[in-house]
């Protein structure tokens, strides 16, 4: 079994969460292989090439389209979905991504959620006089309410109002995504076969997200580093808001007790844009590779970790989200603290992106580009016009239609 690093200590806490259905299958070991995120790829891709792999392995929600159309996984039989209810109990947006657009087939089980939400400074808002049911109902009240909590000091601490991270970070398009759905723009066209982030509702998020930085909300300094330094600055009192995912819990309780940020925070979900407040929504899923020879046991093996009772098992041990809708509002999940409820709430206009098997070349040309607006919004080289951001866009959206056509 391949897995990547859900918890912190994954080698540890995968075994400990399949114990149970090893106790009851007392002629099968499970070896568990914990990969990382910046290697897995190739190391994946290689082996549904080589079929030369695990019997069963995660995947993320946008590389398992990929590695089906590469038939590298053995797709879930009639019997064996009616099993599962043929997906009923998972979120909708999470079921598809186990499938290929356009495509027949079901290549495994969703397993956990990747949700992003905006975590909040309750003290800060407090202090700034700033109501947060009002800060996060639209574009405009929230750039009002960050203006207001931009360089206040709490704690002696002087704040900056947003964090969000530049041109090194993986989270680029996820970050940016949201923004642009809540226009009413896409990142591709309906039939997923060229990029839609030169539509003028895709424009018109992007300068929105842009200007938060033009203006001095972001501080510049933000705008050089990956989300994972930002998220332990904001955990460490530096920043009143910051967008990210349920693992930031984790590392929420991990501060030491007393922390500021600890006890003064909450989450709420995206700004309503002109078309409403969806969120980015992703995660991992569970298949059973097409080489292996004991795919029986694999199949049992997931249909275990897709069940509600390991889903909520592993959510205690990750503080990543369930994917099944059961599991999400299980009261162990959402009663460890009311923020775990709400982002709960907030999975109700979750979004998944296309299940197209060249999401991943074309995530790499999105990142690189709209890496760039980072740059261009603090000033490094060309001042920010939306000339230039356009510009930017249109360079991005010719590259990644190259990328579309040679999969086509």
């Amino acid at each position: 079994m391949w897995v990547m690093p859900v918890t912190t200590n994954a080698a540890h806490d995968i075994p400990v969460l399949i114990a149970p259905w090893v106790a009851a299958h007392p002629g099968v070991t499970v070896r568990v292989t914990v990969l990382d995120w910046e290697s897995g790829w190739n190391k994946i891709t290689a082996a549904a090439a080589s079929r030369r792999g695990p019997d069963l392995l995660e995947l993320g929600t946008t590389w398992m389209p990929a590695i089906a159309a590469m038939g590298g996984l053995e797709p879930l039989s009639a019997a064996q979905l009616a099993q599962v209810g043929n997906g009923a109990a998972y979120y909708p947006q999470l079921w598809k991504t186990t499938q290929v657009l356009g495509r027949p087939g079901t290549y495994g089980l969703p397993w956990y959620a990747d949700l992003r939400a905006a975590f909040y400074r309750t003290d800060v808002f407090r202090q700034a006089g700033v109501d947060p049911v009002r800060a996060f109902a639209d574009w405009e009240s929230f750039r009002a309410a960050l203006r207001r909590i931009n360089g206040i000091t709490v704690g002696g601490r002087r704040i900056g109002a947003l964090a969000y991270a530049g041109k090194n970070d993986w989270n680029v398009v996820h970050n940016l995504a949201p923004w642009i759905w809540n226009a009413g723009g896409d990142m591709l066209t309906a039939d997923a076969r060229h990029s839609a982030l030169d539509t003028p509702q895709a424009l018109r998020a992007i300068d929105f997200y842009s200007q938060l930085a033009v203006e001095g909300l972001v501080p510049s300094n933000a705008l050089e580093k990956d989300s994972d330094i930002l998220e332990g600055a904001w955990v460490g009192g530096d920043y009143g808001v910051i967008f990210s995912g349920p693992w930031l819990m984790r590392r929420i309780f991990e501060a030491p007790a007393g922390s500021i940020v600890r006890e003064h925070f909450d989450v709420a979900p995206y700004p309503a844009g002109p078309h409403g407040h969806a969120t980015f929504f992703g995660g991992s899923n569970l298949a059973i590779f097409k080489g292996s020879r004991h795919k029986a046991e694999a199949w049992d093996l997931v249909k275990y970790l897709g069940g509600a009772q390991a889903q909520v098992r592993l959510s205690l041990l990750s503080s990543m989200m369930p994917a099944r809708i059961d599991a999400a509002n299980d009261p162990a999940w959402t009663s460890r603290h009311p923020a775990f409820a709400k982002l709960t709430a907030i999975a109700a206009d979750g979004r998944a992106y296309p299940p197209i098997p060249a999401w991943g070349p074309l995530e790499t040309v999105y990142t690189k580009h709209l890496g760039q607006l980072a740059e261009l919004a603090s000033g490094i080289g060309d001042k920010y016009s939306e000339a230039a951001m356009h510009a930017l866009v249109a360079d991005t959206v010719s590259e990644a239609n190259k990328v579309l056509e040679e999969a086509d």
